[in-house]
Parts: structure tokens; C-alpha cells; sequence
């Protein structure tokens, strides 16, 4: 029999994504006779302002479509991570890393770490995706695999996490340029801690929300126009701290 684990599943509102993701996983672990313990939380459940029930009816109907039905599961109210969720859990799996890295270092900087991140949107769509990394992440655990690059924790490690001192927390700055540009302004974003993808990815989203075009140069993300009250209130809906700069 494989070794017990305990898993938890993050991400902002513990509303649709995270739960959905507990709810297959155990029936998958289920199926496979595998007793482990699976739960999920949320990092910012006062952001989840128009979440209306105990879960997303569209993340239940997919359930149901599955042939997956936990009336009990589906009926819990979303409950808010605690330090204990985390020093508990064996694995710890977020989401969305744009959305929850910050979240994380600002909330629970000794964990941030210690958390594999997914790339999973807060839409209906990306459903399928869950399915197809939870499956990823049971031959893993099966395989007594690690954790995917850029994390710390080793699958098979089952001690708790050793506390970490209080990381700084990360301020984004959000300024707007104009020289050499023939007057056509743009707005920059920058000191963002994410790498290459994750920057390419946050400029994807920020040039959706502005309705305009954009690019990331030098490790920073540019968008066209003067769009600092727009990226500073998208930014900030993200869980980034946010510094405007400049005039």
C-alpha cells in the first residue's frame, strides 16, 4: 500500500478551482485504494464577494458529468487556509501561480516555497486542465517523484515544513514613460518577482483587462497608454501590493 499522504489544494476563494480539484482527486485516489487525506482552502475568501452558495455550480455540474457525486464535500461552506492546513500537508498545490504567489508571500512567506504552482484560470474552460495535472500529480506521488521545478518540498517528505523567518513583502511599482516614444506614453510595470513565463502571462492579462496592446522588455511588462488606474486596480485584485511611481 502506498505510504499516506495528505494533500492540499489553494487557491483564492476556496470556491470553484481548489474545490473542484479535492473532489477528483479523491475519487481518483478512491478508485486507486489510496487512503489519502485530500482537502482544499482558500488564501483571500473575502475576495470572493460574488460567490454565491457553498461551490460553483458550473465546477459541480463537471463533477456530476464525471460521474462524480460528494453531496457532503459540495456542501461545506469555503473555508480560509490556516498555518496548521499547511504544516499538516505532505503536498501543497496552488492554482494559479500569478494569483497565488503573491498571495502567499504576503500571508504566509515561510510557505511560498514550499507550494507547487499550476496555471489554471479562474474559468470554466480550465477544468480540463485540472484533470489533466491531478493526473500528472498522482503518477508522481505514485512514482515517489519530487516537486515540480521552483519548489523546495520532495513528495516523499513526510515531516512538517520547517518555519521559514518572515519574508519582505514584494511591492510592484507602476509608472508611465514617455520619453522617446513620439508622445505615445506607455505604462510599465516592474520589480514583479516572476520569471519569464509568469511576466509574459501577467502582461497577457493586464493587456485584456486595458483593451490594448503591450509587451514585457528588461523584465518589466509595458502597456500601451496612460493605464495606471486600470493596471493598479487589476494588479491589486491579483493580491499584489502596488507602489505608483513617477508624476
Amino acid at each position: 500500500m502506498a505510504k499516506q499522504k495528505t494533500i492540499l489544494f489553494l487557491c483564492t476563494g476556496n470556491y470553484y478551482r481548489s474545490r473542484f480539484a479535492e473532489i477528483l482527486f479523491i475519487s481518483v485516489a478512491a478508485k486507486m485504494g489510496l487512503p489519502w487525506r485530500v482537502s482544499s482552502r482558500g488564501l483571500a475568501l473575502e475576495r470572493g464577494v460574488n460567490n454565491v452558495g457553498p461551490m460553483a455550480a458550473v465546477a459541480i455540474k463537471a463533477l456530476e458529468a464525471m460521474g462524480i457525486r460528494d453531496r457532503e464535500r459540495c456542501a461545506r461552506l469555503p473555508a480560509q487556509v490556516t498555518v496548521d492546513d499547511l504544516e499538516q500537508a505532505d503536498v501543497i498545490v496552488a492554482l494559479k501561480h500569478a494569483e497565488h504567489l503573491p498571495l502567499l508571500q504576503e500571508r504566509y512567506p515561510a510557505f511560498a516555497g514550499k507550494v507547487e504552482f499550476w496555471h489554471v484560470d479562474d474559468a470554466p474552460e480550465s477544468l480540463g486542465l485540472i484533470e489533466g495535472e491531478i493526473m500528472d500529480l498522482m503518477a508522481r506521488l505514485l512514482g515517489g517523484g519530487k516537486m515540480r521545478e521552483g519548489t523546495s518540498q520532495e513528495i516523499e517528505q513526510s515531516s512538517r515544513p520547517i518555519k521559514e523567518p518572515a519574508k519582505k513583502t514584494i511591492t510592484l511599482k507602476v509608472g508611465r514613460e514617455t520619453a522617446g516614444r513620439r508622445g505615445k506614453g506607455v505604462t510599465t510595470v516592474f520589480d514583479v518577482p516572476l520569471n519569464e513565463d509568469g511576466l509574459l502571462e501577467l502582461a497577457a492579462k493586464l493587456k485584456q483587462r486595458c483593451g490594448t496592446g503591450g509587451t514585457v522588455k528588461d523584465g518589466r511588462i509595458e502597456i500601451q497608454g496612460d493605464q495606471r488606474e486600470r493596471v493598479v486596480a487589476e494588479l491589486e485584485k491579483l493580491g499584489y501590493k502596488v507602489k505608483r511611481v513617477g508624476g
